[in-house]
């Protein structure tokens, strides 16, 4: 990072004190200095590149870089890692974590997966925030540029606080999620025993799933309900762990089995289950009967146009 963007960051600070990681207690470790260590050795130790001591400088509202004492307190920002559990949405994942439920398609995007993908024992990150507060008449370009050395992400930043605006005036706030900096390898904390377990889950359940759907596919095509029924028990209890391709297939073909058998309520309930998981998913009618179409309609989703 250059002096003058630096300089933008720190007068920030400077002239607002707030300006601080938010959420201290969860996005914040506590390091200790040891002999010999400075801002750039401690930026590289957490994030694999000197040039990010920029965020401990705001994050311990250090104005110009300096010597630092053995035994001094540092607060690191550091992203956080957690393993979803069933139940979870990026929604809720968001309220926690980013204090917003909007944000939820944000932090899918920042983990690289898509906003209507997301299945229990998936490990995620998320990324550490600075609230920033104008010194003055501030363009979102020019904070974008402060924090990350260019303005490709101005329009990240409106996005994430809901702004229309270009600029924000002295005093105004507004969060600004660091999401280019992640902790390295050997700072990310080991998976504790529950998480780990759940990620095993998901391993298991989505390999068996490859063999189990189309083994279950071929035998509804066949009329074979037993058969069905035998396949899908090998992932019906986890399909919160299925992604949501194969949660959608496992929705679908349970309901359509209780539906050849009269049974409308567990059909129902299987096809609320899949648009949980993808409320704009539509059924082809090509391959599904008018009375499942029905079922599924009822349970809130669409049928394609037929071609």
């Amino acid at each position: 990072m250059s002096r003058a963007v630096a300089v933008i960051v720190l007068l920030s600070l400077a002239l607002a004190p707030s300006a601080h990681a938010q959420s201290a207690t969860s996005d914040v470790t506590i390091y200790r200095v040891k002999q010999g260590d400075n801002l750039d050795l401690i930026a590289a130790e957490f994030y694999g590149d000197r040039n990010k001591a920029i965020f401990i400088m705001v994050s311990n509202k250090i104005l110009h870089p300096r010597p630092l004492k053995a035994g001094e307190r540092l607060r690191i920002p550091v992203t956080r890692q957690l393993t979803t559990s069933p139940g979870d949405t990026w929604e809720s994942i968001a309220s926690t974590f980013l204090g917003d439920p909007r944000r939820g398609g944000f932090l899918a995007e920042f983990n690289g997966l898509a906003a209507d993908d997301l299945a229990s024992g998936t490990p995620l990150q998320i990324p550490f925030t600075i609230t920033h507060t104008a010194g003055g008449t501030e363009t979102i370009a020019d904070i974008a540029r402060a924090y990350f050395g260019d303005n490709k992400n101005a329009s990240m930043i409106r996005r994430y606080n809901f702004l229309e605006k270009e600029a924000i005036e002295k005093g105004e706030q507004l969060i600004v999620p660091i999401n280019n900096v992640r902790l390295s390898a050997s700072k990310m904390p080991a998976l504790d025993a529950e998480a780990k377990a759940r990620r095993d889950r998901q391993h298991e359940a989505q390999a068996r799933a490859i063999t189990s759907i189309p083994a279950a596919r071929q035998a509804w095509h066949e009329g074979d309900f037993a058969g069905l029924k035998a396949a899908l028990s090998e992932v019906e209890l986890d399909v919160d762990y299925l992604d949501t391709n194969q949660a959608i297939e496992v929705g679908l073909l349970l309901g359509s089995m209780h539906i050849a058998h009269g049974d409308t309520k567990p059909a129902l309930e299987a096809f609320k289950r899949a648009l949980e998981r993808r409320s704009t998913f539509q059924l082809n009618p090509y391959y599904f009967p008018p009375k499942i179409q029905a079922v599924w309609k009822e349970a809130g989703g669409t049928v394609a146009q037929a071609p």
